[in-house]
């Protein structure tokens, strides 16, 4: 949400249809309404900040700016361990808002990327076929099943890790950016 709102100022019903356009709801389960609670939550903490405004005869709606506080706080958890290391869930969130969101710069994102690609290679090594043998012996069939296939998610993640830098490479970071103008069409898109 932080990174949404970085990107320019952007009312909670922009914010709702971007999240509803970028099929968002493949790796986070956010309702409308829980968008107004994080948003509430973000302007509690300094991160951004909301004023109302008046189209035409419509009603006031407010509009959300991320503050430097916000920026700062964005900049830092992109680059953080928490954003590389975690399992739990998905990376798929963290390349969204490198993609998305202008904190970081190419370098600075392209290290996020090696970084995790160093955590999965590693993962991987952990997760050696004679590791299996060892689970199995352990603790049966089903653990060794379920070790399959995080070495399987981790293979593919990684696999995919390394397309992105080689594409990065070869054209650049910025053929992943989500082009300008993505959060005024969104808000300009009413139902």
């Amino acid at each position: 949400m932080l990174g949404v709102v970085s990107r320019e100022p952007i009312h909670g019903h922009g914010i709702n249809r971007i999240l509803e356009i970028s099929g968002a709801e493949r790796w986070v389960d956010m309702s409308a309404k829980h968008v107004y609670y994080v948003l509430r939550k973000l302007e509690g903490a300094g991160l951004i900040e909301a004023t109302e405004e008046r189209a035409g005869v419509r009603p006031p709606r407010s509009v959300y700016r991320i503050t430097p506080e916000g920026q700062e706080t964005l900049r830092q958890w992109l680059q953080s361990d928490v954003a590389v290391v975690t399992t739990a869930s998905p990376f798929d969130t963290v390349f969204a808002m490198l993609a998305y969101a202008d904190a970081l710069n190419e370098e600075e994102t392209l290290d996020v990327l090696r970084r995790r690609r160093h955590v999965l290679a590693t993962v991987l090594e952990d997760h050696a076929p004679q590791a299996e043998q060892e689970l199995r012996a352990a603790f049966g069939s089903a653990a060794a099943a379920m070790f399959r296939k995080t070495r399987s998610l981790v293979a593919a993640e990684l696999a995919w890790i390394e397309s992105v830098l080689t594409e990065a490479a070869t054209d650049g970071w910025d053929v992943f950016r989500v082009p300008d103008g993505v959060t005024e069409a969104a808000g300009r898109d009413e139902k």
